[in-house]
């Protein structure tokens, strides 16, 4: 694997923690941003009470509009009882949220949860990605197993448990791929520290066979795909990487980031979008 630093061009658009119409702090711990085309806006994800993991029923969901316009700074969750809301997919009607329990489906258009699906046996649910059938795929940090809910059945099980995983966190859903970020091999349970750092892996869908993409490229948080191309963030070094599958080729595409979180694309608008836990930002950034 190579690494390598590049310079691009780029406009930033920061979005700080306040809302100035209200006087109030909207984002805190941001954790995922999330573009839902149909609604034409983007739903960020917030731990609240600070980086914190809590079941304490202290999370939320914000939703801007496409210039990231803050229009509905609690849109759900208070009252749902979300403890740390991190992970999201959408799809035209749902909006589908990880939390610390299990799985909320919202429906988008009603704005209200229309079922959770629990995950006891999580140790540390994290992100969801979708697969074409509409089954959900939810990684477990601490756990080093992969979650399904089956689409027909709603039934929950253990998809995949294995420390090749290496702390799964971010997902990202291909035609009969899942790819996964892996953060890396924690040097002890329930920490972040780690002996070597995550692997970007493909795990092919039928036989559930895991293979490397790109090799201790970070402690890997979320994943996004631009193009023939990988975005990913690396939580702890405050980076931005670029990884190009074919080449097994890591570019840095931005440093000094402040713990930098889950991504998200908008081919419509051509806009990169994620949070920063380090800053209770997120970022858009418009690409050339």
């Amino acid at each position: 694997m190579k690494t390598i630093f590049i310079s691009v061009f780029v406009f930033i658009i920061f979005f700080s923690s306040s809302f100035s119409q209200k006087k109030v702090q909207v984002y805190d711990a941001p954790d995922q941003a999330v573009w839902h085309e149909k609604s034409r806006t983007w739903f960020v994800s917030n731990l609240g009470g600070g980086i914190s993991l809590e079941k304490d029923a202290n999370g939320w969901v914000t939703r801007t509009d496409e210039f990231g316009n803050v229009i509905a700074p609690f849109w759900i969750g208070k009252e749902e009882g979300m403890h740390a809301p991190s992970g999201m997919v959408a799809t035209k009607k749902f909006l589908y949220v990880v939390d610390r329990e299990g799985v909320f489906e919202i429906n988008i258009k009603n704005e209200k949860v229309e079922t959770f699906y629990p995950i006891p046996e999580g140790e540390f649910l994290n992100d969801v990605a979708i697969s074409e059938s509409g089954d959900l795929y939810i990684s477990d940090f601490f756990g080093n197993k992969i979650f399904k809910i089956d689409a027909v059945t709603k039934k929950v099980n253990i998809w995949l448990e294995s420390d090749r995983l290496e702390a799964p966190d971010g997902l990202y859903m291909e035609k009969d791929k899942l790819i996964v970020a892996s953060w890396g091999v924690l040097l002890k349970p329930s920490s972040f520290e780690t002996s070597k750092l995550g692997d970007l892996l493909s795990i092919d869908l039928e036989t559930k066979n895991i293979q490397p993409i790109a090799t201790e490229a970070g402690n890997l948080e979320g994943i996004t795909k631009i193009k023939n191309n990988y975005y990913i963030t690396d939580w702890a070094a405050g980076k931005l990487l670029k990884i190009d599958p074919k080449k097994q080729q890591v570019e840095i595409i931005m440093t000094g980031l402040k713990y930098p979180t889950d991504p998200n694309y908008s081919k419509k608008l051509n806009i990169l979008a994620f949070p920063q836990h380090g800053t209770n930002q997120v970022l858009f950034i418009k690409l050339n």
